[in-house]
């Protein structure tokens, strides 16, 4: 009756498994690395970042996901065509209208740190789903100058 205890115990002595997940980070910064903002994260949560496109003076917003410890690019949603915006899906994705938004999924483009400069009118802004159907949001223009580069990463 001891001996599977003890053998139970050489074996997690031996070979530390952790019963928690792992601990992920969003983790934004600036130019000279400093982490100006940082959020925790779950395996398969999303977060958004949404901005005034330069053309078509309307929302546009992109959706990333932690996938295996990484973000990926998930998709794309906006309310008018115009340049730069995609006009139709590539292989793999999917494009829909729902409501009054254009709505293309299945990018799935993996993307281990990702840099956006701070807009000076496009009004980047991080968005958090609650499980009300609203966000926590942040205005990028809260941690740095309009121009400066923010480098996005998840951080184990």
């Amino acid at each position: 009756m001891l001996l599977p205890i003890v053998l139970l115990l050489l074996v997690s002595l031996t070979f530390p498994v952790s019963l928690q997940a792992e601990e992920l980070h969003l983790v934004v910064q600036d130019s000279q690395k400093t982490v100006l903002f940082q959020k925790e994260m779950r395996e398969g949560q999303c977060f958004g970042i949404r901005f005034i496109h330069s053309v078509a003076k309307s929302p546009v917003e992109d959706w990333y996901c932690v996938h295996d410890g990484t973000l990926f690019l998930e998709k794309t949603v906006y309310q008018d065509f115009g340049a730069g915006l995609p006009h139709c899906a590539e292989a793999g994705q999917s494009m829909r209208f729902e409501k009054d938004k254009i709505l293309i999924e299945g990018f799935h483009r993996k993307l281990p740190e990702f840099t956006v400069r701070v807009g000076r009118i496009a009004e980047h802004t991080l968005l958090f789903p609650k499980d009300n159907g609203t966000y926590d949001e942040l205005a990028l223009k809260e941690l740095a100058n309009p121009g400066s580069p923010l480098t996005f990463a998840i951080s184990r």
